[in-house]
């Protein structure tokens, strides 16, 4: 005997499969501009969230962690526009190779803006042209009162 909620049942499990899968992106010139700034969010949203680390692996943590998965040629030019960005330094030392920190710049975009796409909409929002609206001016006469008319007065 056919059940139609044991078809929902399936349908719904299928779409969870789907959910968890890997991002895998195949760069192309027309969504470079795109991956970058995706990453460049999360990666700061992770460095942030997870201020009781100070430094996070950029692959093992942070691209796994978004379950993103590029080729070694793309995730080396990546770290190098990180690395080379004010809000995300690589960390120094030994057994802290390919690990990213926040600098202080980028605790700060991050408390004012909450992430980096916020912060890009906020930048993008204010260079648009505003309407302004002028207030209108009062004439005054000479002692600096306003005169007042009345409508049966010419």
């Amino acid at each position: 005997m056919y059940c139609k909620h044991a078809q929902v049942k399936k349908t719904r499990i299928r779409t969870k499969k789907n959910l968890r899968k890997a991002i895998t992106f195949k760069p192309t010139e027309t969504n470079r501009l795109e991956l970058d700034k995706y990453i460049f969010d999360v990666a700061m949203k992770c460095l942030y969230h997870n201020a009781d680390k100070s430094e996070l692996a950029f692959e093992s943590e942070i691209l796994k962690y978004a379950k993103i998965k590029l080729p070694q040629k793309e995730i080396s030019r990546l770290w190098n526009v990180l690395a080379s960005s004010n809000w995300v330094a690589p960390t120094v030392g030994f057994g802290r190779a390919g690990k990213l920190e926040l600098t202080h710049a980028g605790y700060q975009l991050m408390s004012q803006f909450g992430g980096y796409k916020q912060y890009l909409d906020t930048v993008e929002d204010s260079q648009k042209p505003q309407t302004i609206i002028m207030p209108f001016s009062v004439e005054e006469d000479a002692n600096g009162t306003t005169p007042l008319k009345n409508k049966d007065s010419k």
